[in-house]
């Protein structure tokens, strides 16, 4: 039933759209006629040729500006390392700004790439600290067992932030 129910209803949309080949507008011309189907898709395709040749030109010029004539690359990636205040190693794209930083270069064929996660939340978090009227912070209420998954999610997640750390140092060429 629901099979010849969907049929049905296939057969009706097919009908519709193929009136719109044969019904007339008030002045004569049919509502879709092949031409005019075929036009936009030209012009689509058009679009998209030009957008594709114009990123895959651009693409192009800006591998060529990394290699010279010899065909070597020209500029290594380069990241830089160092202890914060509380003695965690930070990894960055851009110098310390104490200027005590190690500089890395990489080799691109042992990089993998990743996107960078949304930390904006933890922003959010450290400025929306609930303050009571006596301006001192409200405890939270927290049952026993809440507390202890909370404590086994943070120790995982400190497994893999050390874990990450030590991927890293081997990735640049060991730790200091």
């Amino acid at each position: 039933m629901m099979k010849a129910a969907t049929y049905m209803m296939i057969m009706i949309m097919l009908i519709g759209v193929g009136s719109l080949f044969v019904l007339k507008r008030p002045d004569g011309k049919t509502w879709l006629s092949v031409d005019n189907v075929i036009n936009k898709i030209e012009a689509g395709t058009g679009d998209v040729l030009s957008q594709s040749k114009w990123a895959i030109e651009k693409s192009v010029a800006e591998a060529r500006a990394l290699v010279d004539e010899q065909g070597s690359v020209q500029a290594q990636p380069v990241i830089y390392k160092w202890r914060d205040a509380q003695g965690n190693w930070i990894y960055s794209d851009k110098p310390n700004a104490n200027g005590d930083s190690q500089q890395h270069t990489l080799d691109p064929s042992k990089v993998t790439m990743m996107a960078a996660e949304d930390t904006a939340i933890l922003q959010t978090l450290a400025t929306n600290k609930s303050v009571g009227e006596s301006g001192q912070g409200i405890p939270s209420a927290l049952n026993p067992s809440a507390v202890k998954k909370l404590m086994e999610d943070a120790k995982n997640v400190q497994k893999l932030m050390d874990d990450r750390a030590k991927t890293i140092d081997e990735a640049v060429g060991g730790g200091s």
